[in-house]
């Protein structure tokens, strides 16, 4: 067991204490890299550029699941794409086959894509004069603005 004091301020300024943290029933536990390739195509390379990203879960026992977040990003001039992998583990088993991939699919955007983001940022910066900045997205707006 692990020992928390975590402090919040509000924007008031007032100071909230938590003694205890309550962890949600899905843990992700690790985080791996399954795929990485980078590719310039071109010298001169152009500001613009196409995102593209999906998701899959995958459950393997009563407890345990894969939630993999797949990114392209690129343009005429270069391609990257990395593909991460995250195992989440669920204290109070599966019982919802459906609902777990869903849940893994979903939250592997969330938490996933920071680790996306990171590799694409750093293998950028070594092969284009402008790294990129993947940006920071709100994934239940996105999600749902996407089922409209």
């Amino acid at each position: 067991d692990s020992f928390f004091i975590f402090y919040v301020y509000t924007k008031g300024g007032r100071k909230m204490e938590f003694n205890e943290i309550v962890e949600h029933e899905a843990q992700l536990r690790h985080v791996e890299t399954i795929k990485i390739n980078a590719e310039k195509k071109k010298e001169y390379v152009e500001n613009t550029l196409s995102i593209r990203a999906s998701t899959k879960g995958e459950v393997i026992d009563n407890k345990t699941g894969y939630s993999s977040l797949y990114v392209i990003v690129e343009n005429d001039g270069y391609i990257l794409e990395v593909n991460k992998r995250g195992k989440f583990q669920f204290s109070n088993g599966i019982s919802n086959k459906k609902k777990a991939i869903e849940f893994m699919e979903i939250q592997g955007i969330r938490l996933l894509w920071s680790f996306a983001r990171e590799d694409i940022y750093e293998i950028s910066s070594k092969m284009l004069p402008k790294p990129i900045m993947l940006p920071t997205i709100d994934v239940m707006k996105t999600l749902r603005k996407s089922n409209k």
